[in-house]
């Protein structure tokens, strides 16, 4: 599956999907939130890793300036501009420029209809560009390298706010050995992977595996006994593929080290979000996981940092340090430090009231996964996703002593 990413105005959204459909069926595309966003990416990526599509813009620069620009600076594989109709000087201006493809929407409409009319009769299913609630759910993994950092706070809050949203989420717990995401639910115990006990497990014996956590969530695992987590890896890639086609997010989190299940998921990620909170150490193990998740082939564009436990009255600038070279320009997200509170009502099992809006910390953290979903192509049409995703992006005013929510 090749990577494409793509830069529009949200009306063409459905022209840039259409195009990406129409050149290659079965790639995986991401929405840059920018232009300026949109060639970065192109500038981290290996030569010839990313595809790009450049659809119309409302403001700012040209879409056939910045398609000319992320030709000309030859990193990317291909480099399409999709618009609304093309005339022959902006198709001549665009071939000078070194884009590869000019579709306009007429052509994207009649084109793909002949491709999938042709694949129906040869009975070869086209693979659209992902919708929310159809085709395979985004998978977003969470590591980190070391303990402690908030990892999987974050990832119950994500999967409490996305199923809040509509969502119907998949939370999987892959520190198989000591995992506790269930007891950020109340839950005593979660479920045992290793009763899947085979490669290929039957769907009945999956959906049976799941333990309702929370409200349209679905917790699995980690293990029963610690000493069987080794045991999981031959059935991962099953247990991941049918999370994926059941729901509508899966959201994973994972142990402090690479084991072969932490692995596999990493390799499926559509993002891989690298945990930190400031602490001694923690860069430098950020550092070492993002190497391995290139060299495990994860495209740097599907990674990003996640600063935890910023200092709100710092200006939410957070670590300075670069995790690895070439991640240097990879999105960061940085979540504000939510003081005691978070670790009292994560210990209590009431995560659901964590994650409501309007305090910094879950503010922020809805704010990431809108941001997250919205890039993948899925943010749900609920008001409370909207509000996240279109958030001021500014310091909110800090208040020295402001309500406080208790963990009986």
């Amino acid at each position: 599956m090749s990577e494409w990413a793509a830069f529009c105005c949200d009306e063409s959204r459905d022209l840039v999907r259409g195009a990406v459909e129409l050149l290659d069926a079965r790639g995986r595309l991401t929405l840059a939130r920018s232009a300026d966003a949109l060639r970065r990416m192109s500038e981290v990526s290996d030569p010839g890793e990313l595809g790009i599509v450049v659809g119309p813009v409302r403001e700012g620069v040209s879409d056939v300036n910045l398609a000319a620009a992320i030709a000309g600076g030859g990193n990317a594989r291909c480099v399409a501009l999709a618009c609304e109709s093309a005339t022959g000087s902006l198709r001549s201006r665009a071939a000078r420029a070194g884009v590869d493809h000019v579709l306009d929407r007429a052509e994207v409409t009649e084109r793909l209809g002949e491709k999938r009319r042709a694949a129906a009769a040869c009975a070869e299913p086209v693979v659209p560009a992902r919708e929310p609630g159809g085709g395979a759910a985004p998978t977003l993994v969470l590591c980190s390298g070391r303990g402690g950092v908030g990892k999987t706070t974050i990832a119950a809050c994500a999967a409490t706010a996305a199923a809040r949203w509509g969502m119907r989420v998949c939370l999987l717990d892959l520190d198989l050995s000591c995992g506790n995401a269930y007891a950020c639910f109340g839950l005593s115990g979660g479920s045992d992977l290793v009763a899947l006990g085979e490669a290929r497990p039957a769907p009945d014996l999956l959906a049976r595996s799941c333990v309702s956590a929370a409200p349209g969530v679905s917790l699995m695992g980690p293990c029963g006994r610690p000493e069987a987590a080794e045991l999981v890896a031959p059935c991962l890639d099953a247990v991941l593929g049918w999370a994926t086609r059941e729901f509508d997010l899966v959201v994973v989190d994972t142990s402090t080290t690479f084991t072969d299940a932490v692995a596999q998921a990493v390799q499926r990620a559509d993002r891989l979000l690298l945990v930190s909170d400031g602490r001694s150490g923690t860069t430098s193990s950020v550092a070492r996981m993002s190497g391995l998740a290139v060299r495990l082939g994860v495209a740097r564009t599907r990674i990003a940092r996640v600063e935890n436990r910023v200092d709100p009255k710092s200006g939410m600038r957070g670590a300075t340090a670069r995790p690895e070279v070439g991640l240097e320009a990879a999105r960061v997200y940085r979540l504000v430090e939510g003081g005691d509170e978070v670790d009292e009502l994560a210990a209590a099992g009431r995560v659901g009231e964590l994650c409501e809006p309007g305090y910094p910390f879950p503010d922020s953290v809805l704010g990431m996964l809108a941001q997250l979903l919205a890039e993948l192509g899925c943010l749900p049409d609920a008001e409370e996703a909207r509000r996240a995703y279109e958030a001021p992006q500014r310091r909110r005013s800090w208040r020295l002593f402001g309500p406080r929510r208790e963990a009986s």
